[in-house]
């Protein structure tokens, strides 16, 4: 790599050494990131220099695009606690149930994930490990399986980290979210292998026939996400695909009486009306067009406009506050509001400043000259070290939105025909990488109440790490051939 090129890469490089040193938190160290690139740009010494306003100017524009991530991330844990409080309401025992592996296949792929899917930031595993242990397994295999609430994480949060990266790719959010699918198919499968080899070590083993069955559903999975793509908008393509198919697995496997029925509808009405909202508003044409005219911010022509009553974020919310009214708690508003800021700042803050820092590093020409370089040095063959750039992101940062800012420059500058698939690589490593974070995993040791369990869980979970780079090497050969 180049004099030049070592220099643009400085702040990404400084922020990843700070972040694995553990010295210092994953948001300091993205503040010193930012820091780094905005003096290197004011000073001259990445290829184009900036000026201070310049460099302030694009620090907004990074503002503006991590406001769109997190809008829906604080509304969506907003979303959350009104439904956990109105479940508190309406069950006072969890008790425990018979160990089923059909049921335990659909906590882990179906109900974990499109939990994930409307509320982002780690929920679906709070979601998903309370209903794995109710059936009997503990420890350290509770949460490996209940991290599997992770595996469709570009579509997390009404898939913000997606959106986010088409505005930086500047390619349309459904065509990257089609490309993302594809890349996650083989994904799904290595996760499925995976779990009957973490199933059989926690003294569970999945029968020959019942594998057979969730291999089935793993494949009508991976193909009903692809298609959501084509009949329905980028933030709902898991929240139909996969929600609609948890009804009918639900459906199937419990084979519930009419009483049953109304019973569960009750229960879940509140995604139930959530998901009704935001098939209304991006399906029937003027109701669309109506609520992307009013109130609609857009402070920068070349980046995604915030029309407020459109927005996901607007219907979270709504949904969230009709909640606290229906239970007549609506006292407890402020409180909600309150510990929303309080747990979801961080990420916030997260995703601002990585997106600020690669603002600034794009402006200034950074992300050309490492991707040139790496380009210059590997030929083709650099594509293929794509999914280790945005694991490495994904894995240290802990935020599919905020790693792709950090890396998503990059990625498009290692392109060589278009912008697609790099994006799409960099979307689908960093996604996945974040289940093996350690916010992630300190999380769902903290949930599980096994404190100082992380080095144990990693013992174990690294097959995990080891598949994902594997399968994603493959398919960035692939597309590097293609190219």
């Amino acid at each position: 790599m180049s004099v030049d090129a070592l220099s643009a890469a400085f702040p990404i490089i400084a922020v990843l050494i700070l972040i694995a040193s553990r010295r210092i938190s994953v948001l300091q160290a993205g503040v010193v990131g930012w820091l780094l690139a905005a003096v290197e740009a004011a000073c001259g010494f990445l290829p184009r220099r900036l000026d201070v306003s310049v460099v302030a100017l694009e620090t907004l524009r990074g503002t503006w695009i991590a406001w769109q991530s997190a809008a829906v991330v604080a509304a969506g844990f907003f979303f959350y606690l009104s439904v956990r409080r109105r479940e508190s309401l309406l069950t006072s025992d969890v008790g425990t149930r018979a160990f089923s592996h059909r049921r335990l296949w659909m906590i882990c792929f179906l109900l974990g994930p499109v939990a994930e899917s409307a509320t982002g930031v780690g929920v679906g595993a709070i979601i998903a490990f309370p209903a794995i242990v109710q059936m009997g397994l503990r420890d350290t295999p509770a949460v490996i399986l209940a991290l599997y609430s992770q595996t469709l994480v570009p579509w997390g949060a009404l898939a913000v980290g997606t959106i986010v990266g088409s505005a930086l790719a500047h390619v349309s959010p459904a065509v990257l979210a089609f490309a993302t699918a594809v890349l996650t198919a083989p994904l799904l499968a290595g996760y499925l292998a995976l779990y009957w080899h973490f199933l059989a070590s926690a003294g569970r083993p999945v029968p020959t026939r019942q594998k057979a069955d969730d291999a089935v559903w793993v494949l009508i999975l991976a193909i009903s996400i692809m298609a959501a793509t084509h009949f329905v908008a980028v933030e709902l393509g898991v929240l139909v695909s996969g929600g609609t198919l948890l009804a009918v697995r639900w459906y199937r496997d419990e084979r519930p009486t009419i009483r049953h029925i109304i019973g569960t509808t009750i229960h879940i009405a509140p995604y139930l009306i959530l998901i009704g909202a935001l098939i209304v508003t991006r399906s029937v044409p003027s109701a669309k067009t109506m609520l992307r005219s009013i109130l609609t911010f857009a402070p920068f022509e070349d980046l995604p406009d915030y029309p407020i009553f459109y927005n996901p974020s607007f219907w979270l919310l709504l949904t969230g506050v009709s909640v606290f009214s229906m239970i007549r708690l609506q006292k407890e508003i402020s409180s909600a509001i309150a510990e929303t800021l309080r747990r979801t700042w961080r990420p916030i803050a997260l995703t601002v400043v990585f997106l600020a820092m690669a603002q600034v590093l794009a402006s200034a020409g950074a992300a050309t000259a490492i991707g040139a370089s790496l380009k210059n040095t590997f030929g083709t063959i650099a594509q293929v070290v794509a999914p280790l750039i945005g694991g490495l992101g994904g894995f240290l940062v802990g935020s599919n939105a905020a790693s792709t800012g950090m890396m998503m420059p990059i990625q498009i500058a290692l392109g060589i025909d278009n912008a697609l698939w790099p994006a799409a690589l960099q979307n689908a490593s960093a996604s996945n990488f974040t289940l093996l974070s350690p916010a992630r995993v300190g999380m769902a040791v903290a949930l599980a109440r096994l404190p100082g369990a992380e080095a144990a869980l990693y013992r174990q979970a690294w097959p995990i790490g080891a598949m994902l780079i594997g399968l994603l090497t493959i398919e960035a050969a692939i597309v590097a051939l293609m190219s």
